[in-house]
């Protein structure tokens, strides 16, 4: 299935990229080839498997967890194989009510059936969340209790798990694998995690995906229903969450909440507790840019640098840290066969290539259907800037004269719900590698405004294919300047929303304001263009994903606050432009 590989060509005219050549032989056969199973095993198995149900973990403050566990079994009798081996650790909330939701039900469906690795010299056990499924305890969403069971799980499967050997490696996709970030965070140096895989995770939990620029995603349609998911206690607190955030509670802002269960802000932590970690994303996840974000921040704090500085090209990276991110969706594209080379990579010493790879990350290019295996998601040191000129223009020269645009907060099919800017096509094509922002000067006929920049490679005969997008609650616009990322020139190219109050607008006035859009690699064929739309409103069929990035749930307070006019300035003293890492050229 796998043709011989040429190694990718780097885009930004350095030569041949080195890379994990066996990563690179998986990753090439792209979607839907990479999801989970579609790839043969280079690894055989081994053994067969039996399950051991209902084992039940005793926690210090006198809860009861409960689990299933998977054994290696002999292929003939079907009888637990003799011996030890390293316990792969799932701590999962969904379907967990049975053993066969738990092992076989939606928590394990990005990774497949653990029957894979068991078969392949593994324990496999997965203990159902305190206060989900067959757990005992109060459901509390990622909280101080919950972190603390994970350390307790993992001293139970190194010490007291029958026939483990002492090692473990924690594994899962989505909250399976938020929740392995912040166990790691508690962990001793030295401890018997000696890898992890959170897939489906990244740096942010209020940011991205709960929440675009301030307001509600699509997520918040997995809070209210979250009873369905996890069961009745996790229900009531998800629905009270979302009835908190709906009103403009505490939880519709980056406060004290948000922060205890932000990954990010514990990389430090993590990687003081010297654990491997492979993060697994998608350009369609709920973490595409936390991904890449978390993977930044391990590599800052392995070398000592402020941890959430930019990604600047050219700096020192370590093969211990690494990071994925496909043209996937949540849940979607984590390879398990590339997942057990990471496994027994640091639980069997395996030589895989993972540990001596000088490029940790690995990004898709979109357009091109090849991978980018590199050390920095932002790959230019100075971005482009294209401004919003007349008629639908956009370009890389400054208006010369005063201009202003205006869109209505309504729908984007309405006739004053839209705005385009298209650039002339590239002759020669472009490369667009890295985070992107829209420096936007604004105002409203109102108290608030909402802008959403979406920016589409245009083909010859007009087909439009997104490339990324973003939003911002102009209430909502304060950045923190020691976790906003500039260029070389100074341009806030990843802003960093502070999240935590709103500052209205006065009517008329022009504010300057910096929209994030998710990060991407992007070649644009020769002859195409790159369109920027703006809109106020993400179309209301649109919103009801159980998950998903776009704003689509505005507060009550916004609700009170968006309606009005809104102006968008192109003019030399109120300049417009979507700021492009242009890399390798562009023309």
């Amino acid at each position: 299935m796998v043709a011989a590989l040429r190694p990718a060509r780097s885009p930004l005219g350095r030569g041949l990229l080195t890379g994990l050549p066996v990563l690179a032989a998986l990753l090439v056969l792209l979607v839907p080839s990479v999801t989970a199973g579609a790839v043969p095993a280079r690894i055989p198995a081994a053994y067969g498997s039996t399950t051991v149900p209902d084992v039940g973990v005793p926690m210090s403050d006198g809860t009861t967890l409960v689990g299933d566990v998977m054994y290696p079994a002999d292929r003939l009798t079907g009888e637990r194989a003799g011996g030890t081996f390293p316990v792969l650790l799932s701590q999962n909330p969904y379907a967990c009510d049975t053993t066969a939701g738990n092992l076989r039900g939606p928590g394990q469906a990005a990774l497949g059936d653990p029957a894979y690795f068991v078969e392949r010299g593994y324990i496999y056990a997965s203990v159902c969340v305190r206060g989900t499924g067959r757990s005992g305890g109060a459901f509390e969403l990622f909280g101080p209790r919950e972190r603390r069971d994970g350390v307790e799980l993992v001293a139970w499967a190194a010490g007291r798990l029958a026939g483990s050997d002492g090692t473990v490696g924690l594994t899962g996709c989505s909250y399976l694998g938020i929740n392995q970030l912040l166990t790691a965070s508690l962990l001793p140096r030295g401890s018997a995690v000696k890898t992890m895989l959170p897939a489906c995770a990244g740096a942010e939990t209020y940011r991205e995906s709960m929440n675009s620029g301030g307001m509600p995603t699509q997520t918040r349609n997995y809070f209210t229903h979250l009873g369905t998911r996890m069961g009745p206690r996790a229900g009531a607190y998800g629905r009270a969450l979302a009835a908190n955030a709906q009103r403009g509670g505490d939880k519709a802002y980056a406060g004290a909440w948000a922060a205890s269960r932000t990954p990010g802000d514990l990389a430090a932590a993590i990687v003081r507790a010297d654990i491997p970690t492979l993060l697994w994303s998608g350009n369609l996840d709920l973490y595409a840019q936390g991904s890449q974000e978390m993977y930044t921040y391990l590599q800052n704090a392995y070398f000592h640098r402020p941890v959430h500085t930019s990604p600047a090209p050219g700096r020192r990276t370590t093969p211990r840290y690494q990071a994925v991110v496909g043209p996937w969706a949540h849940g979607e594209g984590v390879d398990r066969a590339v997942a057990l080379d990471w496994f027994d990579t640091w639980l069997k010493g395996r030589p895989t290539g993972f540990a001596t790879t000088t490029t940790p990350l690995h990004l898709y290019r979109q357009g091109t259907r090849t991978w980018l295996h590199t050390t920095a998601f932002q790959q230019v040191r100075t971005y482009t800037p294209y401004y919003l000129g007349p008629d639908g223009t956009l370009g890389p020269t400054p208006p010369r004269a005063g201009g202003a645009d205006r869109i209505s907060y309504t729908e984007p099919s309405a006739a004053d719900g839209r705005l385009t800017y298209t650039t002339e096509p590239f002759r020669r094509g472009a490369v667009l590698a890295g985070p992107l922002s829209a420096s936007l000067s604004a105002g409203s006929s109102g108290t608030n405004l909402t802008l959403i920049a979406q920016l589409d490679d245009i083909a010859p005969g007009g087909t439009a294919t997104k490339i990324t997008s973003g939003s911002l609650v102009a209430s909502l616009r304060a950045l923190d300047p020691d976790r906003s990322w500039r260029d070389a020139k100074g341009v806030v190219v990843r802003p960093y929303g502070t999240f935590t109050a709103d500052r209205y607008l006065r009517p008329g006035q022009v504010y300057e304001l910096t929209i994030g859009l998710s990060p991407r690699v992007a070649r644009l064929a020769p002859g195409h263009a790159l369109r920027l739309t703006l809109t106020t409103r993400t179309p209301e069929a649109d919103c009801s994903a159980p998950v998903g990035v776009d704003p689509c749930f505005p507060t009550d307070p916004q609700l009170r606050t968006l309606p009005g006019t809104y102006t968008v300035h192109r003019s030399p003293a109120a300049l417009s432009a979507v700021n492009l890492p242009l890399a390798g050229g562009a023309g």
